[in-house]
């Protein structure tokens, strides 16, 4: 099993080349840049970082096809890859914060769109839009040979919180990103990537699966906790009782429900002092939904990254939050060594 880093989106470009040589050294697979908004273009930020490099991957995530048409998404991912010698990849999906702040709509048929925004990324890595593309949500009305390619084509993945969608991702995409999934609710959500990889014409030769997973294990583990409170919000499909459930009891789940928006008013003031909400609720939740604690916490969240690895995931992208050198130095010596047995 591999490990993957997702980058906070505020890094620069020379920070983000910095935490990705070092990465490289350590035998990180691969760099995933946040795609937000008001922030660092996820693409643009990565070019140093390829030309700096010999072995990490590196890609957006995620990237919405309601904010970018799919051509276009192709043609910043295929740029990249061409300058990486064919280490680009991104993760494709519906979107959130982005769309809020452009005020963007879904369409109904969310699935399909997604479908259809992935067979046209991938089309144009395998010189498969000569002819266009013909579809119900998004097309392509002239040819579109790309011609001036000369890298392998790039791993496009699906992000998937729902089963439907991964099913989708399993019998269309290169790899789903499977998201808000702890290890407890893995299988069900394996069974379903597996579904929709039954239904391909021919099986896939690598076919990935990779989850987001918060990482906050820090040597001050009161500092851990703080931080991890601060992130809840954005935690769990964002605190979807049919997640937190699993770790609180109904009287607490109905707590975070009602303070929802508290949480969300925490983050943007950059506490974690969430208001109507006992810590030790919050504190359940953070060691629950993401790795969280100090070092003595370690073997505890490796054990939990083999369930990852048992369960079929071919990788596991921790997300960084502040002092990321630290938190890569701690994985690169710890927990990398530790998976490359599974």
């Amino acid at each position: 099993m591999e490990v993957d880093l997702i980058l906070e989106p505020d890094l620069t470009p020379d920070q983000i080349t910095e935490l990705g040589q070092a990465a490289e050294g350590y035998g990180i697979r691969g760099i995933w840049t946040s795609n937000y908004f008001a922030h660092w273009d996820p693409f643009l930020s990565l070019v140093p970082l390829a030309r700096a490099t010999d072995r990490v991957l590196m890609g957006g995530l995620a990237v919405s096809p309601f904010e970018m048409h799919p051509l276009k998404i192709a043609n910043a991912l295929l740029t990249l890859n061409e300058m990486s010698g064919g280490r680009a990849m991104v993760a494709v999906g519906a979107g959130e914060g982005n769309l809020d702040a452009m005020d963007l709509k879904k369409p109904k048929k969310v699935v399909l769109a997604i479908r259809e925004a992935i067979e046209i990324v991938q089309a144009a890595g395998r010189s498969g839009l000569k002819g266009g593309y013909d579809g119900e949500i998004f097309n392509v009305n002239l040819p579109c040979a790309y011609d001036w390619l000369t890298a392998p084509a790039p791993l496009v993945y699906g992000t998937a919180y729902r089963f439907m969608m991964m099913r989708m991702e399993g019998r269309i995409a290169d790899g789903c990103f499977v998201g808000c999934t702890p290890p407890e609710i893995v299988e069900p959500a394996m069974e379903q990537v597996r579904t929709g990889i039954a239904r391909r014409e021919q099986p896939p030769e690598d076919f990935r699966v990779n989850t987001f997973w918060g990482w906050h294990i820090k040597a001050d583990r009161e500092a851990a906790f703080r931080e991890s409170r601060r992130e809840l919000p954005w935690r769990a499909r964002k605190l979807d009782p049919e997640l937190t459930g699993l770790y609180l009891d109904q009287d607490e789940v109905k707590i975070v429900t009602d303070n929802y928006q508290h949480y969300v008013d925490a983050y943007f003031a950059h506490s974690d002092d969430v208001k109507g909400v006992p810590k030790e609720i919050s504190n359940k939740l953070a060691a629950g939904l993401t790795s969280t604690g100090g070092l003595e916490d370690l073997d505890r969240e490796i054990e939990r990254f083999r369930k990852f690895g048992r369960a079929g995931l071919t990788e596991i992208a921790l997300r960084l939050h502040a002092d990321p050198m630290d938190a890569l130095k701690i994985i690169g010596e710890r927990v990398v060594p530790e998976l490359r047995e599974i």
